[in-house]
């Protein structure tokens, strides 16, 4: 389908790549185009009638429309109503989706140190809907900086991994079912740490190291506490791999690539993503330069699955084509092209011509302003 407006093309999904008149890429086929994708276009001049997209059906629509069904909420005229039998789901502003989705976590915990059992329903009735509509046709940008807002450190964490990890998902490919089921492992990937000392989990300076070792106790006092509580083998399996690293460095079995879940080695790279761009009890965040440095090189060095670790730095970059940036040589530019095989070293074009930083390793990123 073809849009009249920029403003139409909000919450649909691109049908082919868009690229400049010198034939770079400006936004990957199967984007949910987003206000910051409208903008770019614009800023392109991107022809409308040549951008063809298709609209997205949400899930939460699905969730809204069968509660609507079951509960009918009155109209103006005082009775539950729908018009030809359809609901239009209102979508909630995205810092109020964190703030609910925050709220029934604190609430779980609490059950769970009440009855020692995780309150299954609860999380499928309440969190995952959250996150499922959270994590549908969103500015991730924006979700991010929702959570910063958040107070507690150790309850945004688990709702950014959970965030990060449905988004990843998609971008992977994966049905919206797969994509519920990895959302509801990744919320609960820690849970095993309401088990651990409250000294550790407020502790404001650096793990000493018998005091890590009790820490990466949670793996195993997670998966057992999912599967006591019944939740499907994957969800347990993902609280005991997500520290399990593709080159056998992690914990706590030292797993290798293929012996590591799906669901846990794209749990593992979110929550490692979400840790440095988030402030910390112990230090400060990262600059997303070196966030997406950091990633790099431990995709390289064969931590994290490449074909996932290359998919989440295409996606993250290619939102930063048109960004203003500076390079170590103190030279400005902006980013105008993103490799797929180098996505931390775009084309980079300056005011006397363009530097392609995956031909040259004598100069880099040094910031970007996107």
């Amino acid at each position: 389908m073809q849009c009249d407006q920029y403003e139409d093309l909000i919450g649909k999904r691109l049908l082919h790549n868009i690229v400049n008149t010198t034939g770079m890429m400006l936004i990957p086929e199967n984007t949910i185009l987003t206000d910051n994708h409208i903008e770019k276009l614009e800023k392109f001049r991107i022809d409308i009638f040549d951008i063809h997209v298709e609209e997205v059906v949400e899930p939460s629509e699905t969730w809204a429309a069968a509660e609507l069904a079951k509960h009918p909420e009155p109209d103006e005229r005082g009775a539950g109503h729908t018009a030809a039998g359809t609901v239009t789901a209102v979508r909630a502003e995205t810092g109020e989706l964190v703030k609910r989705a925050d709220a029934k976590m604190r609430d779980i915990e609490k059950l769970i140190l009440n009855t020692g059992k995780i309150p299954l329903s609860e999380v499928d009735e309440h969190v995952l809907p959250t996150l499922m509509e959270a994590t549908q046709n969103r500015n991730v940008y924006k979700l991010f900086a929702d959570l910063r807002a958040e107070e507690d450190y150790r309850f945004k964490h688990s709702i950014g991994v959970a965030f990060m990890s449905a988004v990843l998902g998609r971008w992977l490919g994966m049905n919206e079912q797969e994509v519920a089921q990895l959302a509801t492992a990744a919320s609960l990937c820690d849970i095993g740490s309401i088990k651990l000392p409250s000294s550790l989990l407020n502790k404001t300076s650096e793990l000493l190291p018998h005091e890590l070792e009790i820490m990466k106790q949670h793996t195993t006092l997670g998966y057992d506490l999912l599967k006591q509580s019944g939740v499907e083998e994957r969800v347990a399996i993902v609280a005991l791999q997500h520290h399990e690293r593709e080159d056998g460095s992690g914990y706590p079995a030292r797993l290798k690539g293929p012996q590591i879940d799906r669901f846990s080695k794209i749990v593992a790279l979110s929550d490692v993503y979400l840790a440095m761009v988030s402030e910390r009890p112990q230090r400060p965040s990262l600059p997303f330069h070196q966030v997406i440095h950091n990633l790099h090189a431990d995709i390289v060095r064969n931590r994290f699955d490449s074909v996932i670790g290359m998919t989440f730095l295409n996606r993250l970059m290619s939102a930063q084509v048109g960004s203003d940036v500076m390079l170590t040589d103190g030279r400005r530019g902006k980013i105008v092209l993103i490799h797929p095989n180098y996505p931390t070293r775009p084309l980079i074009a300056l005011e006397d011509g363009c530097i392609d930083l995956s031909k040259t390793d004598s100069v880099r990123l040094k910031e970007i302003y996107g």
